[in-house]
């Protein structure tokens, strides 16, 4: 008997802890395609990560001459700001949220098509075991 309560105890434990992380998630991308307005069109994919031992999660993605990009960048995590930056795979800074109120989302052009790496990062001093999100949406022609 005891060992029938102890294996259902553990299934519901566990259990519990996946719902509450499925919970958390589906928040964080309702929270992004809020962003995806005024004609922007997602690229169909979510883009998740887990915090790296510097809170650090790295996405890499090619953008088209031409187009017209909006990215999205969301987290659950609420006591320190969500730092977005891109670069082009030399590591040259091309924008950062910090210069703009830490906005969530950044609207942009290439004249070209170029390889990009989009950072999220968030500056705390204790490890962040967190997922983050990152959406990419683009204006159709």
């Amino acid at each position: 008997m005891k060992s029938y309560f102890a294996k259902y105890l553990i299934i519901f434990i566990i259990s519990s802890i996946f719902s509450n992380s499925l919970i958390g998630q589906e928040n964080s991308i309702k929270d992004c395609y809020k962003f995806l307005n005024s004609g922007f069109v997602s690229d169909g994919q979510e883009y998740k990560a887990i915090l790296d031992e510097n809170n650090k999660s790295a996405f890499y993605t090619t953008f088209y001459g031409g187009s017209q990009y909006r990215i999205i960048a969301c987290s659950d995590i609420e006591n320190y700001p969500l730092i977005l930056s891109v670069f082009d795979t030399e590591k040259n800074l091309l924008f950062c949220n910090k210069n703009y109120d830490y906005t969530p989302f950044w609207n942009f052009t290439f004249t070209s098509t170029i390889d990009c790496i989009i950072e999220i990062e968030f500056k705390a001093e204790t490890l962040l075991k967190d997922e983050v999100i990152l959406l990419i949406g683009f204006k159709e022609k």
